[in-house]
């Protein structure tokens, strides 16, 4: 039973035609390969990481194929986005005998794409055998991308995830495919990166760049560790703003083979330690008052957060007070997920008052020394006697 193909000569003809200058196919006098003679394709195009295509012009695909004693006797080729599909919903077929030019084959791809997406294609040879499926030989993936490129950063949307699902078990040396759908219509101008946490609320602990939608590793190979539960998202355009959209979390349990975790809490108490001088403020923000100094060094129990997570409520060691200091600026040590968000009202906004200033007694003030050291006080000599007095300004 074959699957439902489209015929692509008519179209690479009309192509021919048009461009008044092409070779056009001639039969081959060599024997039909064997399922084993069969060669995988070669210099797919498009392909490539920065290849980004017109959605609004009709996708070309082109192929060659290695020097061969023997042929195939067609190529089928399907298209897709996302995930890629167990059974391709269209495929397009080409006849060996229908080459483009010698050793070049083509094919127009007869729906148009859709913008702002990541495509990914394969082609493979094949050979028909009569009643029953045709045989299909080893395969060569492509991807590449549609425009058009995001010129505003409030066009990006959140993600939406496909793979993994949520909250699966697995090994250190399984394979894990994240794949997301970006519903934003156009193309991302710079990266997505998958954030992997140890909470929903914990500072990321590992970041994955990337290009594409699917990306496909192991957790050992990343270097997550064992009996231990991640939290994972898809941030959009990482080298943006910190405000830039974020997906859902999902979760996996990263557990091995034949090994029970323990189900104790060995989870060590937050902490901050500060990596130079900080500030300790009243609030979550520079606009907050400096309660205390956190010295370089010191480690304090963290107690709160913000709802970012970017600046830790701790116990100064220093004056033994409760405040506010930059996350950017400490390093965390233990588990921050089930430290709660505390709210904190605006900062002051410092307007003056209409009350007089407290009024400075300079008289106390005996000598030039002390009086000089207060600016609102002024030393007067005794124009016939040594000494003086220490007036108001």
């Amino acid at each position: 039973m074959k699957r439902h193909s489209i015929s692509s000569w008519g179209l690479a003809l009309t192509i021919c035609l048009a461009l008044s200058s092409c070779n056009l196919p001639t039969p081959t006098d060599l024997p039909t390969c064997t399922e084993g003679q069969l060669q995988a394709p070669i210099d797919l195009d498009p392909d490539g990481e920065w290849i980004v295509l017109d959605p609004a012009v009709a996708l070309v695909l082109q192929w060659g194929y290695p020097e061969t004693t023997c042929t195939p006797d067609f190529f089928e080729v399907y298209v897709w986005t996302g995930l890629e599909p167990a059974t391709p919903g269209m495929t397009g077929r080409v006849n060996y005998d229908d080459a483009y030019s010698p050793g070049v084959w083509m094919l127009i791809w007869p729906v148009l794409l859709e913008p702002g997406n990541t495509y990914y294609w394969r082609v493979y040879p094949g050979l028909e055998t009569g009643p029953g499926p045709d045989v299909d030989g080893p395969n060569t993936r492509a991807h590449f991308f549609t425009g058009p490129v995001c010129t505003d950063d409030g066009a990006m949307q959140p993600v939406d995830l496909i793979s993994p699902e949520d909250d699966i078990t697995v090994a250190p040396d399984d394979e894990i495919t994240f794949a997301w759908d970006d519903p934003t219509s156009c193309l991302v101008d710079g990266l997505f990166e998958i954030d992997f946490h140890r909470s929903p609320t914990s500072p990321r602990v590992y970041g994955i760049p990337i290009l594409q939608t699917v990306y496909t590793t192991t957790p050992a190979e990343i270097g997550l560790e064992e009996c231990t539960r991640y939290y994972w998202r898809i941030k959009t355009d990482p080298s943006g703003p910190p405000e830039e959209p974020f997906s859902d979390f999902r979760t996996f349990f990263v557990q091995p083979p034949g090994v029970i975790c323990p189900l104790v809490d060995l989870r060590i108490p937050p902490a901050a330690i500060a990596r130079l001088n900080l500030n300790c403020r009243s609030g979550p923000g520079p606009a907050y008052h400096i309660d205390d100094t956190f010295f370089a060094g010191a480690s304090a129990p963290i107690v709160g957060r913000n709802p970012e997570s970017t600046w830790w409520y701790i116990l100064s060691p220093n004056l033994n007070i409760h405040c506010w200091v930059w996350g950017e600026q400490v390093d965390i040590e233990g588990e921050v997920g089930e430290v709660q968000v505390v709210e904190v009202g605006p900062p002051p906004t410092d307007e003056p008052t209409n009350e007089p200033p407290p009024q400075i007694n300079c008289a106390q003030y005996t000598d030039s020394q002390s009086c000089g050291a207060n600016p609102a006080c002024l030393w007067e000599s005794y124009l016939t006697t040594q000494g003086g007095q220490c007036v108001n300004r």
